[in-house]
């Protein structure tokens, strides 16, 4: 039974069959490796915010590498832990190896 998947490396947007172990239809090394990757262990990078103390506001933040798509709630459930103080830097570390997964978790934006 074949699966079709789109890259989203590039632009060019590959549609990509994998077949058991033959992957078609990419055009690029990224593709490949893509294909391969979704197939058999996943990745996600985590978008999220956390709370500004003392305020109303909050920062996005976001995972500094892709993670494992099977442990991205357990990520949510330690980035929703975090409040942060102001100032905050753009990529500015809020929490470091989350998980033990080799991520950090940084800021998306600066807060003066």
């Amino acid at each position: 039974m074949s699966e079709k998947i789109t890259c989203i490396v590039c632009p060019n947007g590959c549609e990509i069959e994998i077949d058991g172990e033959n992957i078609s239809g990419y055009s690029c090394k990224r593709g490949f490796k893509y294909a391969k990757e979704e197939l058999f262990h996943p990745k996600r990078m985590v978008t999220s915010t956390i709370k500004i103390s003392g305020t109303n506001e909050v920062c996005p933040v976001k995972t500094s590498l892709s993670i494992p798509k099977e442990k991205m709630f357990e990520v949510m459930k330690e980035i929703n832990k975090v409040t942060v103080k102001k100032p905050i830097e753009y990529h500015q570390i809020i929490s470091k190896n989350v998980l033990n997964l080799g991520a950090d978790i940084i800021a998306t934006k600066e807060f003066k």
